[in-house]
């Protein structure tokens, strides 16, 4: 079947991807192999494919064809540019390929929920809506937090990404969640009925993301224990809470981080480190490419990620692919896996978040139980399994 991928961006050679980007790259390439033919209509963060005038390319054989386009406007998300563009190049995808069916993550295709909305009696391809996030559940957990949503995202992005949620309720023959939590959001927030949710939890590529391999040496010495942490370096994620762990914890604990910064939380906690003289127990590696990030969580012992609010982050089931121990909060899961420690996010603080780490790493590993659970229930081709079955019942 032909199908249409609307998501806020894609991964590729030119491309530092942090967030949900390489989810939906990894669930195409699993479509593909079961024999799909998959558009993809991608944002482009960074602007290097467009800057380069690299529309649109293909890969795995012309089995996907990515089309490039304009990227987001800073602090106004991609509402009147990339959002804009989807709904035209839906009609031609339609009119010069036959569209079996649009599956559209988040709310980058808003534009385009809006026509399905006034129009869809008369187009009646299905859609089928995935939800990585919702604003509403993202903004009560930032209150909850104490913070305040900025007046640019309060005033302009969270209404239009609410507003895309509404639509994208009414216009989906059935809607993907990443965690259970998400699920209950929609039933909350926009009174879903629980038959049209269907939880699809982030995966991982378990050929590439696997415990042997290529590792990196930070030059810390011998007997350290390193934590990890790679992504969104943000508030939400609480990674000033975890620099200030270290504090709470043995010399011989290291703290290794991979991303992008919130450029205020940067500001923050480079004066922290070098007020507590901790330079010597953290270091920040940069920004690192999608198809170079398993060598990182092969050389940590311990990937924590003590977040506020969560779908199922893709950097948890990556780094335990890997072999690695997670700690993590902000989310749920489906199935019990013996190398993944949760906490709960409320009242955590860099105390408790210190304690936890301690335990985390004194639990027993279970390697080959935590391998057969991924393999089985988190591989990017039983997703694609289970959602080709989806499928079929609308086309």
């Amino acid at each position: 079947m032909n199908i249409l991928r609307i998501v806020y961006d894609w991964p590729d050679e030119n491309t530092i991807t942090e967030g949900l980007a390489p989810a939906p790259y990894e669930l195409s390439v699993a479509q593909a192999q079961l024999g799909n033919k998959i558009f993809v209509l991608c944002g482009n963060l960074n602007g290097k494919n467009l800057k380069a005038k690299r529309y649109k390319y293909e890969i795995f054989n012309g089995k996907i064809t990515v089309f490039n386009l304009p990227r987001a406007l800073t602090k106004l998300g991609p509402f009147f540019t990339t959002s804009v563009c989807v709904p035209f190049y839906y009609f031609y995808l339609k009119r010069n390929f036959k569209i079996d069916i649009v599956h559209n993550h988040g709310h980058l295709g808003v534009w385009f929920l809006v026509y399905k909305f006034l129009f869809g009696l008369f187009d009646r391809t299905p859609v089928i809506g995935h939800y990585h996030n919702t604003a509403k559940g993202r903004e009560a957990a930032i209150i909850a937090q104490g913070q305040k949503v900025p007046a640019l995202a309060a005033n302009i992005e969270y209404p239009i990404h609410k507003f895309s949620d509404f639509l994208m309720t009414k216009v989906a023959k059935q809607l993907m969640v990443v965690s259970a939590n998400l699920g209950e959001e929609l039933v909350k927030y926009y009174h879903v009925p629980k038959e049209k949710i269907t939880l699809l939890e982030s995966s991982v590529d378990t050929n590439r993301f696997i415990p042997n391999g290529s590792k990196i040496n930070f030059g810390f010495e011998e007997g350290s224990i390193i934590i990890g942490n790679g992504g969104r370096l943000s508030k939400r994620k609480n990674i000033d809470m975890l620099i200030n762990a270290m504090m709470h914890l043995p010399l011989n604990y290291k703290l290794i981080l991979w991303g992008t910064w919130d450029e205020e939380l940067k500001h923050k906690m480079t004066n922290l480190i070098s007020s507590k003289n901790m330079w010597d127990r953290v270091k920040y590696m940069g920004s690192i490419n999608y198809f170079n990030v398993d060598k990182y969580y092969r050389s940590v012992d311990l990937f924590v990620l003590p977040s506020s609010y969560e779908g199922l982050p893709k950097v948890v089931m990556e780094a335990l692919a890997c072999g690695c121990k997670v700690l993590a909060s902000g989310f749920t899961i489906q199935n019990s896996i013996p190398n993944l420690s949760l906490m709960d996010a409320t009242g955590l603080s860099a105390t408790i978040l210190a304690n936890n780490i301690t335990d985390a790493m004194s639990k027993p590993e279970d390697d080959q139980k935590t391998h057969q659970i991924l393999e089985t229930h988190y591989s990017w081709k039983s997703k694609a399994e289970l959602l080709e079955k989806i499928y079929n019942k609308y086309i």
